[in-house]
């Protein structure tokens, strides 16, 4: 109420200030209106006016007062509600509409397929069964004539009997594969040909899920061995790791011939011998083709290396012999250079890493049962794209009838060691980790991939006490996508079937998160002599007993495990920097 008093004070001091003569009759605190008596308005009728400044039934509406915006407001939102009801009426009559409109297409659909149904085929001609004991003249009428197919099984001249013919319908492409020109291929050869296509292509995937299928189940077993031993000799500070078992090339190829038939080519059995040759054809030349699924297949690398003139190197020989026989405490005559081989390092497979005596120098020795002189090829792209080449080592490889053996050697006052054989000081791991992350930098800068880092085929050369240039002695699984554009994913790749059974990479991931796996690997053996058990927490991976390292050693493993869309050469270089303060 003492808002209405306030407005009925201000207009009584304005009326008797404006306008002389005015009177106020009366004052009502019920109504609160206000009267004003004109001077004119007495003289002329003695009749009062009343006007209202407010509606007094909008104010106090509801036992509230409102004010002139609420009711403004008021009326703006009635209206918006009525504009918001009266679209979605006209929304929802279009949709009636058209859902009206999508039955009536609907039903003349299915007429127009109903109608196409029932189109009439070309009847066949009747079955006859004729009767040749008759003349010659009517066997001379009842010879086929032109357009029709020679199907007819007649006796012979000297018996008689009856003759069946049976008419088979004209098909429909057999007048315009008469009329087609000579050179223009026939509708059957191109269904052929679209059909040969498809099925090798059939085969080339199947041929894909079998070798895939095949590394995983080698993979499982090698980790299965692996457990065993580190259960029954758990006081074992060095890893056995066993060659995966693999097939004789006739084995081999015999699984790979099977898997390529398909079950619905098994219960056809309505397949003619030139259908079946056919088939044998193409699954030889599948079977040719399908090695160049693996990236790091002989003969793919040797394809590779053909566009480069790689054999005019120096340091690449030739040996017109067969690769010779390399045992520990023997010695190897390679090139004038005699070299005392004193231990075996790694034994996989073809491969074989020996450390060797030179001169009163160590050196390292590879041999592979391969002539394709990859390990010699990306070792050279690499020193090439690394600042400190001049400290790195050198390498000389000698090219054999079926293999090659690749010798690296220290410059002068350098010395070449395993980096496995360290030890578990933390400070050296760390110069380590730095010279790992430095390298896995420098490869994947030149489009570089490893796949395949491990302590035991890492070495490092430099001076006396101090680790200077780290480098592989085993590129076997690695790849070089500027020439391998193919390989887009870790999928790919025969090194990470591992890690994507084991959920740690998938499948689509990029191919260089499969080196930040094995830097962690790597790493987490220099600390613990032990492999790496990672283990999922929620939507990241983690270590067993990670509690035991620093926080500086769990951010280490925590980035290198759950990459996520960030680069390779992003997290390297943010890991790189945070342990060059700590290290050097």
């Amino acid at each position: 109420m003492s808002l209405l008093i306030v407005i009925d004070s201000l207009f009584l001091i304005d009326a008797g200030a404006e306008m002389e003569g005015l009177s106020v009759s009366s004052l009502s605190a019920n109504q609160s209106t206000v009267q004003v008596n004109m001077g004119a308005g007495l003289h002329d009728g003695g009749v009062a006016s009343q006007w209202s400044p407010y509606c007094k039934e909008d104010l106090m509406r509801g036992g509230e007062e409102l004010c002139f915006e609420e009711l403004r407001a008021e009326r703006y939102n009635q209206q918006k509600q009525k504009e918001m009801e009266e679209k979605m009426r006209h929304l929802k009559e279009q949709q009636e509409q058209l859902s009206q409109e999508l039955e009536e297409k609907k039903r003349l659909l299915l007429r127009k397929s109903q109608q196409i149904s029932n189109v009439d085929q070309p009847a066949a001609a009747p079955f006859k069964i004729l009767d040749e004991s008759g003349s010659k003249e009517s066997v001379r009428k009842s010879e086929p004539s032109s357009d029709e197919l020679p199907d007819d099984v007649f006796l012979r001249p000297d018996e008689k009997g009856l003759c069946v013919r049976v008419q088979f319908p004209t098909r429909p492409d057999q007048n315009l594969q008469q009329n087609r020109p000579p050179g223009q291929p026939s509708r059957t050869e191109r269904d052929l040909r679209a059909e040969r296509d498809l099925r090798a292509e059939r085969d080339l995937r199947a041929e894909r899920e079998l070798r895939a299928e095949r590394d995983l189940r080698a993979e499982r077993d090698l980790r299965t061995e692996r457990d065993l031993r580190a259960d029954q000799d758990p006081d074992s500070q060095e890893s056995v790791s066993q060659p995966k078992k693999q097939l004789s090339p006739i084995e081999e190829i015999s699984v790979e011939a099977a898997s390529l038939t398909s079950p619905g080519e098994l219960s056809g059995g309505n397949f003619s011998p030139l259908d079946q040759e056919q088939d044998q054809n193409q699954n030889q030349e599948t079977l040719s083709q399908s090695h160049a699924v693996d990236p790091c297949d002989p003969e793919v690398r040797r394809q590779l290396l053909d566009l480069f003139d790689i054999t005019s190197s120096a340091n690449l020989h030739s040996e017109q012999r067969p690769l010779p026989a390399v045992e520990e405490c023997s010695l190897l005559d390679l090139g004038g250079d005699t070299f005392f081989i004193e231990s075996r390092l790694l034994d996989r497979h073809s491969v074989s890493i020996f450390r060797a005596a030179a001169d009163n120098q160590s050196v390292f020795i590879k041999v592979e049962r391969c002539s394709a002189p990859w390990d010699f090829y990306l070792f050279t792209r690499l020193k090439e794209n690394s600042p400190s080449a001049d400290r790195a080592a050198l390498i000389s490889c000698f090219l054999f009838e079926d293999g090659c053996v690749t010798v690296y050697t220290p410059p002068a006052d350098h010395q070449l060691t395993v980096v496995a054989d360290c030890g578990p000081d933390l400070a050296r791991v760390g110069v380590t980790a730095v010279r790992l992350l430095e390298l896995v930098l420098q490869l994947h800068g030149c489009s570089l991939l490893h796949a395949g880092l491990q302590p035991g085929v890492l070495a490092s050369c430099g001076a006396a006490a101090n680790q200077d240039w780290l480098f592989p002695l085993d590129w076997s699984s690695s790849l070089d996508l500027d020439l391998q554009k193919d390989v887009r994913s870790v999928q790919q790749i025969p090194s990470a079937q591992g890690y994507i059974r084991l959920g740690l990479l998938q499948p689509a991931d990029p191919p260089h998160t499969v080196d930040l796996v094995g830097v962690a690997e790597t790493i987490y053996f220099l600390l613990t002599n032990s492999e790496m058990k990672p283990e999922r927490h929620g939507s990241s991976w983690t270590l067993k007993h990670s509690d035991v390292f620093t926080s500086t050693w769990r951010r280490f493993f925590g980035l290198l495990l759950n990459a996520g869309g960030r680069s390779s050469i992003s997290i390297l270089s943010e890991l790189k920097d945070q342990l060059s303060e700590l290290y050097l």
